[in-house]
């Protein structure tokens, strides 16, 4: 005789809520990259992807409490909801610590008084960014490099090219001074701009960069490790920079 053994209907429910987070989230990562929703879309699906990992691990919590007590199968799916709603928690925390490790700033430059930025498909006025702490990135600051003005802006441009930035536009202010506008993505999909700016002296290539977050009043850090990345790709195909601390 075949004994039936009742599944605890919380640890259904708990592997019920935790089936449609993963779709989302994928779903959410590849639309907000290709520019199907929007940043703030996209902020909201995970929001609800976390909720749900949170509710299916309280629901797993229950049934563990039930299963014990009565003896109903269904430790497999009530472990799905917990361990789903830990890796939210983690997840979050993680962003928690990352959020105290650098500073709340969504815009930064190497010279923040004299790099203009790109804003709503236009050139916006030189508004004064946040400079890069030199504590967490030091390597993110002006260079100098002895070089024309034509072996520089190639060197810009193939650096730019290899870290896929797409190129907006470009400005003159006079004949030594040029800026030029980025788009930079990040993996999540999240838009951010950048701005290149050079000037040129009898004997000298210098180089600033901005980066700036279309949304969101925090980076992570990600702007700032952009152009210390930028930078240091510079200095990979130039034999001697120097490096500068200009005045903010």
């Amino acid at each position: 005789m075949r004994v039936f053994i009742r599944t605890s209907g919380w640890a259904i429910w708990a592997a019920r809520v935790t089936r449609p987070i993963l779709p989302l989230i994928l779903l959410a990562i590849v639309f907000h990259y290709i520019g199907v929703i929007s940043s703030p879309v996209f902020i909201a699906s995970i929001v609800v992807a976390i909720s749900l990992a949170i509710v299916s691990a309280i629901f797993g919590l229950i049934a563990y409490v039930r299963i014990w007590y009565s003896g109903d199968a269904g430790w497999r799916e009530a472990t799905s909801g917990v361990l789903v709603g830990l890796i939210a928690v983690l997840f979050v925390a993680t962003l928690t610590y990352l959020g105290g490790q650098y500073p709340s700033v969504h815009d930064v430059s190497t010279a923040p008084n004299v790099t203009p930025t790109w804003s709503n498909q236009s050139i916006a006025e030189p508004q004064t960014a946040d400079a890069i702490d030199p504590l967490l990135f030091q390597f993110a600051a002006t260079r100098q490099y002895q070089l024309s003005e034509q072996a520089g802006l190639e060197l810009v441009a193939q650096v730019a090219a290899s870290m896929r930035w797409k190129k907006l536009g470009q400005s003159r202010n006079g004949a030594a001074e040029l800026h030029q506008y980025f788009e930079a993505k990040t993996l999540l999909g999240f838009v951010d701009d950048v701005t290149v700016s050079t000037r040129t002296t009898a004997r000298s290539f210098i180089v600033n960069l901005r980066s700036s977050s279309r949304f969101g009043d925090a980076d992570f850090g990600v702007n700032s490790k952009r152009i210390e990345q930028f930078l240091l790709a510079m200095d990979e195909l130039v034999a001697t920079p120097l490096v500068i601390q200009e005045a903010h």
